[in-house]
């Protein structure tokens, strides 16, 4: 259910970014990021000028009228953040979107993250293995038990905001990433 509605289908105000960019390769940057606009027959032009200012604000100004294969794979991704938001919706759901990168540009990945949430004001749900990211991303983890996957724990992070890296240096931090560790060291997952 979202906000009271049963889902029986795709839903205009949800936006949705996946493990892999998933980005069509015989279109542009521009023309991936409009897919949703054709999808839901908005007018062209109004969201064409938003699809521009997201390119912009995730820094692939000058990047629409090339090719996926001529991005590099986190510059997918911005792209494919930027398909999720063009029509604006309310909540964006993403699956792993940084899962297949490298980790330097995972860390860029999130922090860039963390400026679009802000920039964009959106109600942002993402699905991480990674409980370092979980904590670094997150006013709250709720943390899934093993099959079947149920509400294990609900973990509030009161981490100041705006963050950095340097976070996850902090202490505070690190009492999340063992509490959360703790509970899947207790169920036999990690060794």
């Amino acid at each position: 259910r979202v906000a009271g509605r049963d889902v029986d289908g795709p839903l205009p105000e949800v936006g949705m970014v996946f493990q892999a960019a998933t980005l069509l390769p015989w279109r542009t940057i521009r023309q991936n990021v409009m897919v949703p606009v054709e999808i839901q027959r908005l007018d062209r032009a109004e969201y064409g000028r938003r699809a521009d200012q997201l390119l912009e604000m995730v820094g692939l100004d000058g990047f629409g009228d090339k090719y996926p294969d001529e991005l590099s794979g986190g510059m997918q991704q911005r792209a494919g953040i930027c398909r999720a938001l063009v029509h604006d919706p309310a909540v964006l759901l993403m699956d792993e979107p940084f899962g297949a990168l490298d980790a330097m540009t995972r860390e860029y990945m999130n922090v860039e993250l963390l400026r679009i949430w802000r920039e964009s004001g959106k109600t942002v749900v993402l699905v991480t293995h990674s409980i370092p990211e979980a904590v670094f991303l997150s006013d709250r983890v709720v943390v899934l038990s093993p099959r079947p996957g149920r509400i294990a724990e609900v973990i509030d992070i009161d981490l100041d905001r705006p963050r950095d890296l340097s976070v996850m240096a902090s202490d505070r931090a690190g009492v999340y990433v063992e509490r959360i560790r703790t509970f899947f060291n207790a169920q036999g997952v990690i060794d």
